[in-house]
């Protein structure tokens, strides 16, 4: 008995063990074959495979079927594109996977009617949904084209039965369902569908909310695995499942209704071009700016919460099944097919593989720790065969065809999109397919296009070519009417190879899916190295993704300098460009394991992808021996050269792309240098003989040596063999950071800003131009960005004056003992002179009486403030203020050093010219024998140097204003400072209206001007010191200041956006005004209620809304 009950108890906890967990679908409607695959995952087992006990609930009209999966009544749910809506407005929903790649919504119309297209819906009655949500892109593509149109907001069961009574013109519909029930009544319709003008939305989802998919993960993987084979077997098997549903689900739609519905959802996945639960981020966002611009949300949608990939991939390791480890280890290189001519995906340049998919590729290899090899010239015929041989482990980049299928195996992802249009004469009237009846169309022999052509087009002759360039030169030399191919694949060689008498044509076909996506193919069977693959890109980040996008399939990178036929020939012969780099002069440039670095690597590498020539570096030692390798032609270029006459009388000179201070360099216990000229006779070292000149003709009584190299001068200063020595700032700053950091300080800059050029030999007229076309085409802010990525110097502080002055007010006080003791007046006095001129000349120091006159001037305070002691002594301290600086500071510091105490603190004063000077001062009080304030006395530290290094950091380059690394550095201190004042600030945050137009117009160098003139205006209003104008970057500005009223904080703004527009800067391509103006969103609030880390996003939002509204305009918020 007692083993019986042990037994039972065994098979019940077995039974427990074993049981599926039971989780709910909640449908998005009733049962159809719009959900068959949910049914068939049921029906054939799939579910129960995963150890899911499915409940497929169909909708209840009473509960929002969204809602019902948030709130935890269901687990899993089906939904379209109005997820996205539901996540930019914070709601836990998260997307597990698309399953209808299409949405079936569309616009109904009788054909008698003779409505047809989008524009034709002018002012005719629409039925449409209560709310704007339902029917999203149909009420987009209203918006986008203007229409007038009578929306009648009223739907009920059987309303379709309005268009046929004629109470409107056009009803809304899905096109799975309504058609059907039209032609069942015998009328003919018109579709009008979002999807060819550009509203292409994701249909159908399987979502779960945001505990489900971080709790359960595995549950969640399980469920997406076995929906999506149960999608794939619905589809394979639609007349099985239809009679399923039928017998099953529901008899509410006939059989022929439902096998018109399997037929259309069958096109609506799109499974033959692209893989069941494909899901495109780039089109997650694409929906949801659109969602934006329709004013729907003022969010911006967040990806990593809301995608289940993104979520599941947080943790994820590359998890490798014991086949696949062996599989990688027996194959430890993998080979891949580069294209010759695919850009920007995957082509050939000077014999390197480049693009997109190249970069990629190499990421996947990174993750899975095998190499590389790219298989170049072989065509696509060629590279198939490959394959079938062994001889090729994967074709990039491919897409999926019927024929393809059944000798390759794709990846469940795909990289990019293939955009199919035409390429033809420009004098051509051709404008579609449609149009090449019985012409001669070039297409690559092979590509899936040749497919297409063949199938859908057969009256169109086919003229096969090798690859994509050949088939572009047929049209080029009239051996073809058009090619057809990738728009920025066709864009790029039009560009690339001069072929102005081209143009592309954008095809909006109804016969051919004109977007198709590319995947990952491997050999047929090749099933493990297709889960290899698929498993390695789970492990690519979205970051490392947006980072190739940026780089490759931005518009920057179709921006091709526009060269002269003259200058193209030059490139074609040249075919490569020698240029001299420096071995070691970071961080301008510097040679390491064959590799350029510094600022010069990255204009070389822009220069290479923008003319598509290979680039030969050659190594230097000095500028010198640069110029002589140009003279004997050994190199075409040189990188780097000061822009000065002498150097113009030997070469041709760019125009100047860099400028820096030209500086001194000293042991850092040398005292304060008021001017070279002080240094009469001393020894002073140079690294590079194209200073020499001008040295000597500007200090001609110093010394100045010649060294090896910058490392050796140094140590010679160092080590007292040279009392200094001068270089370019960021380069001798570089040095002494890395070696000599607590030995050596900056002390003087000598020359301001010298312009620095590429040079090229006399005789070089050609390349010389074709580098100004290169500078001109690269914006300041790519310069100052390309500057900011390798300049970043540290300076030691300057020695402390004040402890020199302190030890010679000791010096002094012992002198005194001593005539005290020794009564030799005269030697004293002496003495005592030639200490206190010391001090004179060397030390900032002043003294003023208790209203701030003042009563004393060192000479080295009157050389730097450019006064004599007698226009000094007697005038109020306040001939030196300089008017940026706050009028607090003047007031703390008259307060400290009132009550008796010292004062500390950097000031910027000054001086007589205009010109000024910045100082670190210590202020005290000196008392008397009744311990009573009779005047004050400062001591300063020149550390002009030190600010303009500061000042250059927080700087924008461009505008001279403010940049965004100041702002997040003293954004919290003025909010902070206001909260204890319990002050209230203005943050207004505004953006150049069309600025894009602008630059794409008018070109970046007079887009730069506005953004200078721009900034200058901000400036120019601004008339208090606590008050500040940033550069955000690009076209975006920021200004806050202190407010007494939020209504005068919107009249300065608006007075502000009015200045802009009255600067009346010509904007022809603006549809706000003829001038150049500015939308501006604007925060008003006690500091105490402002949270630091939203107040950007909110005046975001505001900008945002005011854009929405028209522009030229300002946005304040309400609260």
């Amino acid at each position: 008995m007692k083993k019986n009950i042990i037994y039972l108890l065994l098979i019940i906890f077995s039974t427990f063990l074993n049981a599926n967990e039971k989780v709910v679908l909640q449908l998005k409607w009733f049962h159809q074959f719009q959900f068959a695959g949910y049914y068939a995952a049921k029906e054939k087992g799939f579910y129960d495979e995963v150890g899911l006990d499915v409940e497929i609930k169909q909708r209840d009209l009473k509960y929002n079927n969204i809602d019902e999966v948030i709130n935890g009544n269901a687990q899993y749910g089906v939904a379209d594109s109005i997820l996205i809506l539901y996540r930019l407005k914070q709601q836990p929903v998260v997307i597990v996977s698309p399953i209808f790649q299409h949405s079936p919504s569309v616009f109904i119309s009788l054909k008698k009617k003779n409505i047809s297209s989008i524009y034709e819906l002018n002012n005719k009655d629409i039925l449409f949904y209560p709310n704007n949500t339902d029917g999203f892109s149909l009420l987009a593509m209203i918006k986008k084209f203007n229409l007038d149109v009578n929306l009648v907001r009223e739907r009920y069961k059987d309303d379709y039965m309005r268009l046929i009574k004629n109470e409107v013109d056009v009803i809304p519909a899905y096109i799975a369902n309504e058609p059907f029930l039209f032609k069942e009544k015998g009328y003919d319709v018109n579709i009008i569908n979002p999807t060819n003008y550009g509203f292409d939305m994701y249909g159908d989802m399987l979502f779960t909310n945001e505990d489900e998919a971080k709790n359960n993960p595995d549950r969640v993987e399980k469920f997406k695995e076995a929906t999506l084979k149960g999608w794939k077997y619905a589809l394979e098997n639609k007349e099985e499942i239809i009679q399923l549903i039928n017998e099953k689900y529901t008899q509410e739609k006939t059989i022929e209704h439902l096998r018109y519905e399997a037929n259309a959802i069958d096109s609506l996945i799109n499974k033959n071009l692209t893989p069941l639960g494909y899901l495109d981020q780039g089109r997650i966002r694409y929906i949801s700016e659109m969602y934006k611009y329709y004013g729907l949300t003022e969010s911006t949608i967040d990806l990593k919460d809301f995608l289940f990939d993104e979520i599941s991939k947080k943790d994820k390791k590359l998890s490798l099944s014991d086949e696949e480890i062996k599989y990688l280890k027996d194959n430890p290189i993998l080979k891949v097919h580069n294209f010759d001519s695919l850009p920007p995906y995957n082509f050939t340049l000077n014999n390197y593989p480049k693009g997109f998919v190249i970069d990629y590729i190499q990421l996947l290899g990174k993750v899975l720790g095998v190499k590389i090899e790219f298989i170049q010239n072989k065509s696509l015929k060629e590279s198939f065969d490959m394959l079938e041989n062994n001889q090729l482990d994967i074709l990039p980049n491919i897409a999926i065809s019927d024929e393809r299928k059944k000798t390759i195996d794709f990846t469940n992802y795909s990289l990019v999109n293939f955009q199919i249009s035409l390429g033809v004469n420009k004098q051509s009237d051709i404008k579609s397919l449609s149009d090449l009846k019985n012409k001669k169309v070039s297409v690559v022999e092979n590509s899936f296009l040749e497919d297409i052509l063949k199938k859908e087009y057969p009256s169109i002759i086919l003229y096969k070519t090798k690859n994509t360039e050949e088939a572009i030169e047929a049209v080029a030399t009239n051996k073809a009417d058009a090619v057809i191919h990738n728009l920025s694949t066709i864009e790029y060689l039009i560009n690339k190879n001069w072929l102005s008498n081209l143009k592309t044509i954008v095809l909006k076909d109804d016969n051919i899916q004109t977007i198709v996506p590319l995947h990952l193919g491997v050999k047929k069977d090749n099933l493990v190295l297709k889960s290899i693959l698929e498993k390695a890109n789970q492990n690519i980040t979205e970051k490392d993704i947006r980072n190739l996008v940026d780089k490759w399939l931005k518009n920057s990178f179709y921006e091709e300098i526009k060269l002269s036929q003259i200058e193209h020939d030059y490139l074609s012969k040249k075919k490569n460009i020698n240029y001299c780099v420096n071995s070691n002069f970071m961080p301008i440039e510097r040679i390491n394991n064959n590799s350029v670095l510094g600022i010069t690597s990255d204009y070389i590498n822009i220069f290479k992808e923008k003319l598509n020539i290979n680039f030969n570096q050659i190594e230097i030692e000095s500028t010198k021996d640069g110029l002589n390798k140009l003279l004997t032609k050994e190199c075409d270029l040189v990188t780097f050269v000061q822009n000065s006459d002498n150097t113009n009388k030997l070469v041709n000179l760019s125009n100047s792309h860099l400028s820096f201070p030209f500086v001194l360099v000293t042991k850092i216990d040398k005292t304060f240098i008021s001017s070279l000229n002080s240094l009469n006779g001393k020894r002073i070292a140079y690294v590079d003989e194209m200073y020499k000149d001008m040295l000597i003709k500007a200090y001609p009584q110093i010394e100045f040596v010649k060294v090896d190299s910058l490392k050796q001068g140094l140590t010679k200063v160092k080590n007292d063999e040279f009392f200094g020595l001068v270089g370019i700032l960021p380069v001798v700053g570089h040095e002494i950071q890395k070696d000599f950091s607590n030995t050596l300080k900056i002390s003087k800059e000598i020359f301001n800003n010298l312009p620095f050029s590429m040079a090229t030999s006399k005789d070089n007229i050609i390349l010389n131009d074709i580098l100004n076309k290169l500078f001109s085409s690269i914006s300041n802010e790519n310069k100052d960005s390309i500057n900011n990525n390798w300049i970043s110097v540290n300076y030691e502080k300057i020695v402390n004056y004040e402890k020199v002055l302190i030890a010679g007010m000791v010096f002094l006080l012992i002198i005194f003992i001593i005539f005290l003791k020794n009564r030799e007046i005269n030697n004293i006095n002496s003495q005592m002179k030639k200490y206190i001129k010391i001090v004179d000349e060397n030390v900032l120091t002043s003294s003023t009486d208790l209203d701030g006159n003042i009563t004393y001037a060192s000479e080295a305070f009157c050389e730097i403030s450019g006064y004599s002691k007698d226009e000094l002594i007697g005038t109020n301290h306040r001939i030196i203020r300089h008017p940026d600086m706050q009028e607090s500071t003047y007031k703390e510091l008259w307060e400290t050093i009132t009550s008796g105490k010292t004062w500390k603190g950097e000031i910027k004063n000054k001086k007589k010219n205009g010109d000024y000077y910045w100082v670190k001062a210590s202020i005290s009080p000196v008392f008397d024998n009744k311990d009573e304030i009779i005047s004050y006395t400062a001591v300063r530290e020149d550390i002009t140097d030190k600010k303009t290094i500061e000042e250059i950091s927080i700087t924008d380059g461009l505008t001279n204003i403010y940049n965004r690394r100041y702002f997040d550095e003293i954004f919290p201190k003025i909010i902070n400072e206001a909260k204890r004042k319990n002050e209230s600030i203005a943050f207004l945050f505004m953006d150049i209206d069309h600025f894009k137009q602008y630059n794409d117009n008018y070109g970046h160098q007079k887009g730069d001007e506005v953004l200078i003139n721009f900034a200058a205006c901000l400036k120019q209003s601004l008339h208090r010191s606590s008050d500040y104008t940033f550069r955000l970057g690009g076209e975006e500005f920021a200004v806050v200041y202190q407010i007494e009223t939020k209504e005068k904080a919107v009249e300065f703004a608006n007075n502000l956006r009015k200045n802009i527009e009255n600067l009346k800067i010509e904007h022809k391509y603006s549809s706000v005004s003829s001038y150049i103006t500015a939308s501006m969103g604007l925060i008003c609030k006690n500091a105490n209620e402002i949270v630091i880390d939203e107040i950007y996003k909110q005046a975001d939002d505001l900008l945002y809304q005011a854009k929405r509204s028209g522009r030229n305009q300002v946005k304040v918020n309400e609260d």
